[in-house]
């Protein structure tokens, strides 16, 4: 299987090795000092104490590289805009691009009762790109637990070597071979591989713990353990999943009250979720498809969601204010 990895940082990275591991023909995508260093030395990985490195074709221009059967995009979601008109070209005409991304997808209302404000589509789908270039049909949703981070230029260390999952599934449930073929690879590669008819559900399950701990996080430099084991921070995050809880019920969603159960998990953790990282690194915030997207479901719904809107607007405003100028 031919296999593009679009945006091999720290999840894409992970994945870039693990599928070159188990077979898979893959190229990435990476740019500045990594996507350099990767062209010079190859791209590693580090699992605990295992370090595997790789040799693959890596480019910062995507023209350069020829048609694949499957594109995985694992760019951040402010990224996602200014690359769209880059996937298509990528794709054999069977092929499949599979987002492996965090946070409410542009297409999330489509062909569903979901409302998605005009103006939270604008945010997710600047000027329609995405929408207008690729074909509904070769979509591929995909909520994914993997914790990464770039060590540094071309090195990827997995810090959550023991948990590493994919959930797939086309956006209108549909069965497909080729999906089925890439979750082959997935397990190959050692990693949990799961297809859904739900893909929406899957996606919700998994932004709660990002959309209540990522933002407290971000705002208060703490890492996630520091969250858990605060009582005021905790409870703030419980009273911000509780309501994304209610919202998914009220769509439809098996939501499972487990909430308390997910957090301890985390306790004592010094993992620095993403939007973390991104402050520390100066980069843009997820925010958009993540707590201003729940947000503003609820909203059109006409649910109360108190702590996703004063937790929203302090990260927001805190994302504007890390903007270039």
């Amino acid at each position: 299987m031919k296999v593009c990895v679009f945006g091999a940082g720290a999840v894409g990275g992970h994945l870039a090795v693990r599928f070159a591991t188990a077979g898979a023909d893959v190229s990435v995508v990476a740019r500045g000092p990594h996507g350099a260093a990767i062209r010079a030395n190859g791209l590693t990985l580090l699992r605990g104490d295992d370090a595997t490195t790789v040799r693959v074709p890596c480019v910062d221009d995507p023209r350069a590289l020829g048609a694949h059967d499957v594109v995985v995009v694992t760019v951040k979601g402010p990224a996602l805009g200014s690359v769209a008109s880059a996937l298509a070209p990528l794709l054999r005409p069977d092929g499949r691009i599979v987002f492996a991304m965090n946070g409410v997808p542009w297409w999330f209302g489509d062909g569903t009762t979901i409302p998605m404000p005009d103006a939270l589509r604008e945010r997710l789908d600047p000027g329609g790109a995405l929408a207008r270039s690729l074909d509904a049909d070769r979509v591929v949703g995909c909520a994914i637990w993997s914790g990464n981070v770039v060590e540094r230029p071309g090195v990827v260390r997995s810090t959550s070597p023991q948990r590493n999952r994919m959930i797939l599934g086309r956006p209108d449930g549909s069965a497909d071979p080729r999906v089925d073929a890439f979750a082959a690879l997935v397990a190959a590669a050692g990693l949990e591989a799961q297809i859904t008819k739900n893909i929406r559900e899957a996606l919700w399950v998994k932004m709660q713990l990002i959309v209540a701990v990522s933002p407290i996080c971000a705002l208060t430099h703490c890492a996630m353990g520091d969250v858990v084991g605060d009582p005021a921070l905790r409870a703030l995050a419980l009273a911000a999943w509780r309501e994304t809880r209610t919202l998914g019920t009220a769509l439809g969603f098996a939501i499972p009250a487990d909430e308390d159960a997910r957090l301890d998990q985390y306790r004592g953790s010094p993992i620095h979720p993403s939007m973390l990282q991104d402050v520390e690194a100066g980069r843009p915030l997820e925010v958009d498809n993540g707590i201003l997207a729940f947000r503003d479901i609820a909203h059109a719904l006409g649910h109360a969601v108190p702590t996703l809107d004063a937790v929203g607007a302090l990260v927001h405003a805190r994302a504007r204010s890390m903007a270039p100028r």
